[in-house]
């Protein structure tokens, strides 16, 4: 099994290009479009314009490089659909080939773009440090019927 990533830079969400101009294709295209529209999108675009500046490198090259990442820790094969429409666009997609972000950084993007889970899972992973014998503040007493 494997996956595909099908616009892996969020259609530009992830370039930053769109941060403070709407002009291009949020105005023309008239089909979806990743927009900056909740508060988890907009610190993972800060995140990724942050690690850009420490690098001097660009978001786009970034966020490829950190999806490279994933791919090569990840059980399946994933493999990123990009989708430039310039050639000055592949070369940015190719010099990400040559971006190394260190483990912190990786670490910041996983978790500033981690979707909760939600129940059974979030439940269950409370649990988990009790169930692998760590602290018994977590176990609760059975309730025993009385007569």
């Amino acid at each position: 099994m494997g996956a595909t990533f099908w616009s892996p830079l969020g259609g530009g969400l992830l370039t930053g290009k769109y941060r403070h101009r709407s002009e291009g294709r949020l105005t023309t295209l008239g089909r979806l479009i990743h927009t900056e529209d909740t508060e988890q999108k907009s610190t993972v675009l800060n995140t990724v314009l942050r690690i850009a500046d420490e690098l001097g490198t660009t978001a786009a090259q970034v966020a490829i490089a950190w999806l490279r990442h994933r791919a090569t820790i990840a059980t399946t094969g994933l493999v990123p659909v990009i989708g430039p429409r310039t050639v000055s666009q592949l070369d940015t997609y190719l010099a990400a080939l040559d971006v190394e972000l260190s483990h912190e950084q990786y670490k910041q993007l996983d978790e500033v773009s981690r979707i909760p889970l939600g129940q059974p899972h979030e439940s269950v992973a409370a649990r988990t440090p009790t169930l692998l014998g760590g602290s018994a503040i977590d176990f609760r007493q059975p309730t025993v019927p009385v007569a």
